[in-house]
Formats: structure tokens, C-alpha cells, sequence
């Protein structure tokens, strides 16, 4: 497996986690605070080292990687139909956000006093924090022509708490999405490079 393929496979299960987060909580109203951790401290890592810094564990990610996984066989048995509509859409979110440079600013100013208060108070699942990264969301991908349309329990979405969460883990999908095209992902590799990015998938399972 060539590195790019390891990034794409990593970076586009992440896509997937993000997506299968979102469904949860959006029907549970709750979710595992670990992955939910996790994915704020890929938001907020904004200079890494390397991708293995921001997937260091393969538990922290491997309900993405099984939706991707199950996206990309043939039948497409398993997945979860909310599960890739999300996915999807927080591809194409990415693309359009990533032509608007006033919003990219907008996104990266937020971010930028979201990591301060991190450093403040210290916890990455503080509501403030949580709060903050939810309003990077709003401020910069809700501002674009395409939204993000979440189902699930009424009950729970209209909870401000977990509206924080959700856009908080679109938003880490998007960050994830940003780094799969940087490692030379494009949307039509769907169709064209399938075999390919499910065995780079598949090899994931070797990082647990």
C-alpha cells in the first residue's frame, strides 16, 4: 500500500466516522465521548505532523472505516443509507467551502480562538469548547448555498447540546474531507479507484 493510498484510506474513514457519528447522535441523542474527543482534537490540530497523529488509533475510527468499507464492495450490503448520504455530502460541502476564501478565513479565525480556550480550559469536550466549534461550523459552512440536511429524533436535535455536537462532527468531517484531497483524493475515485481504496481500507484493520 503506497503512503497516499494509507492517507486517503485514513483521511476518508474519518469522513465516514464523522458521518456515522452524526446518524447516533442524531437517534440516540448520545455518543461515545472518546470518538467524540477525538474528533475535536483532529479539528483543533491544525499544523500536525503527520496523519498518523491525527488517526492514532484505529478504534478511534473504525466504525468509519467499516461504513467506508461497506460503501465500496460491489453490493454495497451494510451501509447505512443516512450514513453515506452524510458522508457524501460532507465531501461536497469541503469542495465549495475551500472556493470561498472569505469563508476559509472566516473558519480559520474561529478556529485559531477555539484552539486559545481549548488551552484555557483544558478539556476538549467542555461546552465551551464544544459551543465554539460548533459556531466555526455555522459561520463558515453554513454559510454556503448547499446544507447539510440532519434527520433523526426531533427531540434530540433540537437539544442545544447535541445541535453543538453534530455541527462539531461535521465539521471534523470536513477537516478529514479537506485531508483526503490533499493526499490526492477526488469524488470520482468512487467509481474509478474502488478496488484500490478497499484494499487501502482493508489494511487499516492492522493499525488496531
Amino acid at each position: 500500500m503506497s503512503t497516499n493510498d494509507k492517507h486517503q484510506a485514513l483521511a476518508l474513514s474519518g469522513v465516514f466516522q464523522a458521518a456515522y457519528l452524526v446518524d447516533k447522535i442524531a437517534k440516540d441523542g448520545q455518543i461515545n465521548k472518546d470518538l467524540l474527543e477525538h474528533a475535536v482534537k483532529t479539528i483543533l490540530t491544525l499544523n500536525p505532523g503527520s496523519y498518523e497523529e491525527l488517526f492514532p488509533d484505529y478504534a478511534l475510527f473504525q466504525n468509519g472505516s467499516e461504513q467506508l468499507n461497506n460503501a465500496l464492495s460491489k453490493n454495497g450490503q451494510g451501509i447505512n443509507k443516512e450514513v453515506l448520504q452524510y458522508a457524501m455530502s460532507i465531501v461536497t460541502v469541503q469542495g465549495k467551502l475551500s472556493k470561498r476564501k472569505e469563508l476559509m478565513s472566516e473558519l480559520a479565525n474561529g478556529l485559531d480562538r477555539a484552539v486559545d480556550q481549548q488551552a484555557y480550559f483544558n478539556d476538549y469536550l467542555h461546552e465551551s469548547i464544544l459551543a465554539s466549534t460548533a459556531s466555526c461550523y455555522q459561520n463558515s459552512v453554513s454559510k454556503l448555498n448547499f446544507r447539510i440536511r440532519v434527520t433523526g429524533n426531533p427531540n434530540h436535535l433540537k437539544d442545544s447540546k447535541v445541535a453543538d455536537q453534530v455541527r462539531t462532527l461535521l465539521l471534523y468531517g470536513v477537516r478529514c474531507a479537506l485531508l483526503w484531497r490533499h493526499s490526492g483524493g477526488r469524488r470520482w475515485h468512487f467509481l474509478t479507484s474502488r478496488a484500490r481504496l478497499q484494499r487501502a481500507v482493508n489494511a487499516l484493520s492492522q493499525l488496531a
